[in-house]
């Protein structure tokens, strides 16, 4: 939930309208109804001639919402300030639906990419070396091949290939967090 501005909540909700797990600044009762109503939005326009749906943003007066299916059934709703939902990372959304999937013990989403936060040092802008979330301390030495063209405004994003040989492609987005299109391994 740190990775996405603007959040207050966030519920990890089942096909019953279940909160499994919450977190946020938002009180427990309010986030666990908020999570079991919009589960019950998504299962309705789910059923549409549309097809199934992945996700769902709203913006409403006092708050917005992203709703996210990760596996039938199971959802996630983050609940934000009002301008956040539409300038949330698609990066971040999609490394924490891999983190939840890889807690729950679910096979992890098949999006078109996946991205993982990832922590950089770097020296004159340039990725010097970097380490995986969960692997503290194990800072992995990179050299930069590269640089990638084609990306949103103020992003930076780099082709580097680790001490082992293997490629990635490293993404600094405008608030300064980095994601990698492979999990590191610690």
């Amino acid at each position: 939930m740190t990775s996405i501005p603007g959040a207050r909540g966030a519920a990890l909700v089942d096909f019953e309208g279940e909160t499994i797990d919450y977190a946020g600044a938002i009180d427990a009762f309010e986030i666990k109804v908020t999570a079991a109503h919009w589960l019950i939005v998504l299962a309705e326009v789910s059923v549409s001639s549309l097809g199934p749906l992945r996700q769902l943003i709203v913006r409403a007066r006092a708050h917005s919402y992203i709703i996210r299916q990760l596996q039938p059934g199971y959802a996630v709703v983050l609940v934000l300030h009002p301008r956040a939902a539409f300038a949330a990372s698609d990066r971040a959304l999609l490394d924490s639906d891999a983190r939840i999937c890889l807690e729950a013990g679910w096979p992890q989403p098949r999006a078109g990419s996946c991205w993982y936060c990832v922590d950089v040092e770097t020296e004159r802008g340039r990725p010097i070396r970097l380490r995986g979330l969960q692997a503290a301390g194990d800072w992995q030495p990179v050299e930069v091949m590269g640089f990638m063209l084609g990306l949103g405004p103020r992003e930076k994003g780099f082709r580097v290939r680790l001490l082992n040989g293997a490629e990635m492609l490293l993404v600094r987005e405008p608030l300064g967090r980095w994601f990698a299109d492979e999990r590191l391994e610690s």
